[in-house]
């Protein structure tokens, strides 16, 4: 089978590193003799994105933010709230919500139950769930039990696998991905579609990060015409604009998940760990892009140019914020940090969690006049504040005025 390291645009991409300290050799420290980076490394770190994301507030709010998107009240909007229909057809595949459990952990042992916690519940309800990157699974199989948990207990669910786009080209001495190794990450979960996380920003800060980007776009466009499964695009809060939105439409992916700024912020992570390890260049790095991005809300309007689904991910806490995400032209929803802290707690939380988030949801499209999710995305909506002001600047001026009079075009 070919593979993605055969390809002709697949050339090395030697980065001067300022932030790695050389091992024998003059070897980083954290690489193995091949060049790859180690197994414990890999599985550390997704041990440490997990705690920290618990234990420290890693969330950088935006000016532009949820805030500045007002729906419509309507006094008289004859819908029965019982009957509300939540449904949602995203891909081929019938979600009973339109909620995306956000790609969030997997590749060391102690997140099993995290993922156990969210598969469940995700079968349960009805939705999609990813799984976190499955790099450290790829490289070493023994952590593959923290990612084939999620179909174990969600057989019927839409489930996302997940790699990132720097591995799809050679960064300095490690090789990328083949086809096969990709393909593996969705065989390992039995996976509906593959996510392709567009993380530069944070692997700009950390450490060990892979900081060559040259190539990915000719990599992603070999892989969609070469993988079996629908690709999603997926920025990891940094936000997507309307041109990366065409770049990625012309590439061939079947979605985009916007992943805007706003709620947690990887750089703000990478900084944590990069203090811990007394690692002053990175710390230095992710104080100062921190709160780097665009923001979700504008992100949404951006992308949406694309006439693509959108999945709308960062800094959504509740289901006032997923009915504003729909009524900005997102087909889905995703969040992230609130159910993995209540999956870190118990299968239990992660309902009791949903039950107040759609309750929450229903109240919203109640008072917006939608009785189901195709019409809550029909809804007048005016966006004010920041978000507005970044808007009109970019040229969507007219874009916000037939948003705010949805209703008249169809009287």
């Amino acid at each position: 089978m070919a593979t993605v390291r055969d390809r002709p645009y697949d050339t090395r991409c030697a980065v001067p590193c300022v932030y790695r300290r050389g091992g024998p050799g003059g070897r980083p420290d954290w690489k193995d003799s091949k060049g790859f980076m180690s197994t414990d490394q890999v599985k550390q770190r997704k041990l440490e994105h997990v705690r920290m994301a618990l234990e420290q507030d890693i969330a950088v709010p935006q000016r532009a933010n949820w805030s500045d998107v007002h729906l419509i009240h309507q006094a008289l909007p004859e819908v029965d709230l019982d009957a509300i229909d939540t449904t949602i057809d995203f891909l081929g595949h019938r979600l009973r919500y339109p909620i995306f459990v956000s790609s969030l952990t997997g590749g060391h042992p102690d997140v099993v139950t995290i993922n156990r916690n969210l598969a469940r519940a995700a079968e349960e309800y009805g939705l999609a769930l990813g799984v976190g990157s499955q790099r450290a699974a790829i490289v070493n199989p023994q952590v593959a039990e923290s990612f084939t948990i999620a179909r174990e207990q969600a057989p019927s669910a839409f489930l996302l696998a997940n790699i990132g786009a720097p591995q799809l080209i050679s960064q300095g001495s490690h090789p990328p991905f083949t086809l096969e190794q990709v393909q593996t990450a969705i065989d390992m979960i039995g996976a509906n579609a593959l996510a392709v996380h567009l993380n530069t920003l944070q692997e700009a800060v950390q450490a060990e990060g892979d900081r060559c980007t040259v190539g990915e776009v000719a990599a992603l466009q070999q892989l969609i015409q070469e993988i079996g499964v629908p690709v999603i695009a997926k920025e990891t809060g940094a936000g997507i604009c309307r041109e990366q939105a065409l770049l990625l439409r012309a590439c061939g992916v079947a979605a985009i998940d916007v992943g805007g700024a706003g709620g947690s912020s990887m750089p703000a992570l990478e900084m944590l760990r990069s203090r811990a390890r007394g690692n002053e260049r990175s710390l230095d790095i992710g104080r100062v892009y921190k709160d780097w991005g665009i923001a979700t809300p504008i992100s949404l309007v951006e992308a949406g140019t694309a006439c693509k689904p959108l999945i709308a991910t960062g800094g959504v806490r509740s289901g006032r914020d997923i009915a504003r995400a729909l009524a900005l032209g997102a087909t889905i929803v995703g969040m992230g940090f609130p159910f993995l802290q209540a999956a870190s707690q118990s299968y239990e939380a992660v309902c009791e969690f949903l039950e107040r988030t759609i309750a929450e949801l229903k109240v919203a499209m109640l008072l917006c006049g939608a009785a189901s999710i195709i019409q809550m995305r029909k809804v007048d909506v005016v966006v004010m504040g920041e978000t507005r002001e970044w808007l009109y600047l970019r040229g969507f001026e007219d874009e916000l005025k037939c948003m705010a009079r949805r209703h008249l075009k169809e009287q």
